[in-house]
């Protein structure tokens, strides 16, 4: 079996993993070759990729954590697009040189395979490597018959990214034999020239030698012990070697060390390790059983890498020099067990990673290789292999707190539901309002579907997102919001995989819109003395007492009461009055109220279902009014109903609304007109 592993030029950590699939691999009788996929890209942008990484991270980290938490929000068309102009050239190499399967531990390199692979130019099993505690921004443009992840914890966080639960292996993250084994402490000090009474803390710079090195180095003498060493691994970065060395001066307990090939025997003679947040080196450190604390990380990749080993009690942080020094102090005091951390990963991490890589992977092919035989021995049947049918995409939105974080819990579960039926699936989680909207405005003319998971106002934004962009893509709803009044109009469940599944093996309706000036509502617009109660009550409540106990409640104070002094022109009739509420809605609006009084009320027919009540003068209208709410009687002195597809309103003040929920305060005149069947929505 021969093998193209690709790699890329952006770091040391993505190579080492490389090597350690290439040794074991070949150790096992198998060709391997690592390759450079930016070497398949033009030669300037190659180096700008690969040089711009570096210096961003170097000497830019907030940019560089910028750009990468606006990858984590945003679909990576444009950087696959980028990167599959390598395809051409990947697809020369493949076939000159004779390779059975692709392995890439790049997100660069995959997404040029995943170009191969879509085009059917080639036909050979391609796998990932992730190489950091994260699901990667970009993994779900790739496509790849398995993805290799570093831990089982983060199994989810790949499938609600679109991968296919059955083609993840967590394999944890391949590091070079060297690190899985341990030489002993002693002789390891004894080969270095290192303390052999005191302990021996170790701090590794990375690859490009970046951190808050000089003032840690120049503060932890201060907690140091007589016999106690620290070495300071510098890696490639000469000045800060340099630096290094004039700080620290005559203090033999510190020992600066430049770019080494012993790193694996300075983890076996330290106590402990202060280091950057890599994957890797990451890995390295939990390989040998070290006790880990963190430098402060650049925001991005190491920032999730640090996220997930402190979350699950695997390392500790310090986010500055004092404190990285502080909590040096407490772990060699003996305040804190450091060995705990060891512990827990002892007891949860996978440690034969670049086996279970090679084992998987020849599994695979052998199956491979059998039906590509049986294929050729039977040309007139239908290739065996192909892409998965997974031709259509998914834009999911989801309000990650609404419902109390509902839709998270069973975001695996859900795009699960969607995968099986064809999709691939781009989340995007929403942090404040309007994000949906925006979202679908930039986005949504790439995907075939837009699902969203919230309230009504969730829903809300999604639709003006289609409105604004001129769209009309048809729109999935799981209801997890504290108000869904849309969802229980149509008859969405409430059940959040029920609806997935309604979503996917459901049909289109066409719904109309209302639209006040130049916002939009899919359910209602409403103002008045009790607008707002239905979305501060507990949906318990809600339950229970339904829209006449939200009207009875508000009324029955009749000096409290407020009222608007408008003129209301619907359908060509104009009256000049004090009214204490309205709703022109498109459904049965708040909390059920058109259902409440029994109107029958039609999704698409271009019209709007308007309630108005007057205010009451006196007590005896007071009680007139709750007469009439309790026998649901309309059109009476102060309440009438009526359907239009246009309503006018003039008023001496702005007037309040409230457009699905959300707070909106228009002018003075106001024009409500109806856009008859104007969303796709499917259930």
């Amino acid at each position: 079996m021969k093998v193209l592993i690709l790699s890329c030029n952006t770091g040391g950590g993505h190579n080492s993993a490389a090597a350690a699939i290439k040794d074991c691999f070949e150790k096992n009788g198998s060709q391997c070759d690592i390759v450079n996929a930016l070497d398949f890209l033009p030669k300037a942008k190659a180096e700008f990729i690969s040089k711009g990484h570096v210096l961003a991270y170097k000497y830019a980290p907030k940019l560089y954590g910028a750009g990468y938490r606006m990858s984590e929000m945003l679909p990576q068309k444009g950087l696959y697009e980028q990167n599959a102009k390598g395809a051409d050239e990947l697809r020369k190499k493949l076939f000159s040189g004779g390779y059975d399967i692709v392995i890439s531990v790049h997100i660069f390199a995959a997404m040029m395979m995943t170009e191969l692979r879509i085009s059917r130019e080639i036909d050979i099993p391609s796998f990932f490597v992730a190489t950091d505690y994260t699901c990667s921004p970009g993994v779900s443009e790739i496509d790849a018959d398995c993805y290799f992840i570093p831990h089982e914890k983060l199994r989810d966080e790949f499938v609600s990214q679109g991968v296919r639960a059955d083609r993840i292996v967590a394999s944890g993250i391949p590091v070079r034999e060297e690190f899985l084994s341990r030489t002993d402490k002693a002789a390891a000090r004894r080969t270095l020239g290192l303390t052999e009474d005191g302990r021996v803390l170790l701090m590794c710079c990375g690859s490009m030698g970046c951190g808050p090195i000089r003032s840690i180095a120049y503060k932890i003498g201060e907690v140091l012990g007589e016999n106690d060493d620290l070495v300071i691994i510098c890696g490639s970065n000469k000045q800060l070697e340099k630096d290094l060395q004039f700080l620290t001066g005559d203090d033999i307990r510190i020992k600066i060390c430049g770019f080494t090939d012993k790193m694996s025997l300075y983890m076996d003679a330290a106590d402990l390790i202060i280091t950057k947040a890599g994957g890797l080196s990451t890995t390295e450190a939990v390989m040998k059983r070290l006790p880990i604390l963190y430098i402060d990380a650049v925001p991005g990749v190491e920032s999730r890498n640090i996220e997930f080993m402190t979350g699950n009690s695997y390392a500790l942080e310090a986010d500055t020099s004092s404190g990285m020094v502080n909590l040096v102090d407490t772990c060699l005091s003996g305040a804190v067990d450091p060995m705990e951390m060891v512990r827990n990963r002892e007891r949860d991490f996978p440690f034969t990673a670049a086996k279970t890589i090679y084992e998987t992977v020849c599994a695979r092919f052998e199956r491979f290789d059998r039906t590509r035989s049986d294929s050729k021995a039977e040309p007139e049947k239908a290739p065996a292999r192909s892409m998965p049918e997974m031709q259509k995409r998914m834009m999911l939105i989801v309000n990650p707190v609404a419902g109390k974080g509902e839709m998270m819990r069973n975001i695996a579960e859900v795009t699960g539901i969607f995968m099986d039926a064809g999709y691939t699936v781009s989340l995007f989680p929403t942090k404040g309002r309007s994000d949906a909207t925006e979202f679908v405005k930039a986005y949504a003319k790439d995907f075939d579907m837009v699902c969203c998971s919230g309230g009504d106002g969730t829903m809300n934004e999604v639709a003006v997102g289609m409105i604004e962009a001129g769209l009309n893509l048809p729109i999935g709803y799981m209801p997890s919001g504290s108000t869904n009044d849309f969802a229980e109009f149509h008859g969405i469940s409430s059940d959040i995989k029920k609806a997935a599944k309604n979503i996917v093996g459901g049909s289109e309706h066409l719904v109309d819109v209302g639209k006040l000036g130049d916002k939009y509502f899919i359910n209602a617009a409403d103002f008045g003395a009790f607008t707002w109660l239905p979305y501060t009550t507990p949906q318990r409540l809600k339950n229970k007492l339904g829209f006449y106990a939200y009207v009875l409640d508000g009324i029955k104070d009749l000096n409290k009461l407020q009222s608007e002094h408008l003129r209301v022109t619907i359908n060509g009739v104009t009256e000049e009055n004090e009214f204490i509420f309205g709703i022109v809605a498109s459904s049965s609006g708040l909390a059920g109220a058109l259902d409440y009084f029994g109107q029958k009320v039609v999704a698409d027919d271009g019209l709007f279902e308007v309630l108005l009540i007057r205010r009451p003068t006196s007590p005896m209208e007071l009680q007139a009014a709750i007469n009439a709410l309790g026998s649901q009687s309309l059109n009476n002195d102060l309440i009438s109903f009526c359907r239009t597809d246009k309503v006018e309103i003039e008023c001496l003040k702005k007037l309040t609304w409230a457009l699905d929920g959300e707070k909106c305060v228009a002018g003075s005149r106001h024009e409500l007109e109806s856009l008859r069947r104007r969303i796709k929505i499917v259930f």
